[in-house]
């Protein structure tokens, strides 16, 4: 994640615990244990009763791994590497298997290390469904992921409404009752809500989102290796492979380039 982004993110609570501290005068009021069990609780039941518990602890290093520990995304350097690799392949197979070794783009050096061993055995065609099939599936196994956290997102509220119904459910109860209560009871009920907004919007939502964003760019990086690939696959010069690559970024984005024209 952008360092920035989990700024915001943790920025986005922060927010929240301003605005409680302004608003109230006492904002241990909205601590209340029965609508922590059942927002959190629930939720956390739910999501065990949809996903395996294999799989939630899966989603919960996915958060640390891809969340807290990824790094932004920057095409520079799988460019340059692309770059190389062109030069290198016009060589000889000596200096493109020496340049394959070197690589730090793991699905760019396992694409060429394909193409270093298909290139007489197999068609253009073949070898690009072959780069595009390992591209998608990681590509849908990423979207599969943030989805997940989509699908949690929707329990939290819907505890919190069915917690505050419940509150007003036993509001409505004691109403004829002690006149004095009923305010601080319904307060009680509306916290449940309150709950279930918080965890979504503010811790789930967010994750979802940057981890649906991640595995866009990531897929368009490799779509960039594929097309790089195929490109000196079919022997085309280094300096047209490298402006096709660029192609798939816009202008803002692309590597800076020196006076003679090379990426810096």
């Amino acid at each position: 994640m952008n360092p920035v982004t989990l700024i915001m993110y943790l920025g986005s609570f922060v927010v929240f615990l301003i605005t409680v501290v302004l608003t109230f005068s006492n904002p241990m009021v909205l601590i209340d244990f029965k609508s922590m069990l059942i927002t959190v609780g629930g939720t956390v039941m739910t999501v065990l009763a949809c996903f395996s518990p294999a799989k939630v602890i899966s989603l919960l290093k996915i958060f640390m791994s891809r969340m807290l520990g990824g790094k932004v995304m920057k095409y520079d350097g799988t460019i340059n590497e692309i770059v190389e690799l062109a030069k290198a392949s016009r060589k000889g197979k000596a200096a493109f298997d020496a340049n394959v070794k070197n690589l730090q783009n793991p699905f760019l050096k396992e694409a060429a290390e394909i193409l270093y061993w298909a290139e007489s055995d197999i068609s253009d065609v073949e070898l690009r469904e072959l780069l595009e099939l390992r591209a998608s599936n990681i590509y849908k196994v990423y979207m599969e992921d943030a989805n997940m956290f989509k699908t949690i997102a929707k329990f939290p509220p819907a505890f919190g409404l069915m917690g505050t119904t419940i509150g007003m459910i036993a509001l409505l109860q004691n109403i004829g009752g002690d006149s004095s209560s009923l305010g601080a009871n319904m307060a009680i009920a509306l916290i449940t809500t309150l709950y279930g907004l918080v965890l979504s919007n503010i811790f789930v939502v967010p994750v979802a989102e940057n981890l649906q964003k991640s595995a866009k760019e990531d897929k368009l990086m490799r779509d960039i290796v594929v097309e790089g690939i195929m490109l000196i696959h079919a022997g085309k010069p280094t300096q047209y492979v490298e402006e096709k690559v660029v192609s798939y970024l816009l202008p803002s984005e692309r590597p800076k380039k020196d006076n003679a024209g090379k990426a810096a």
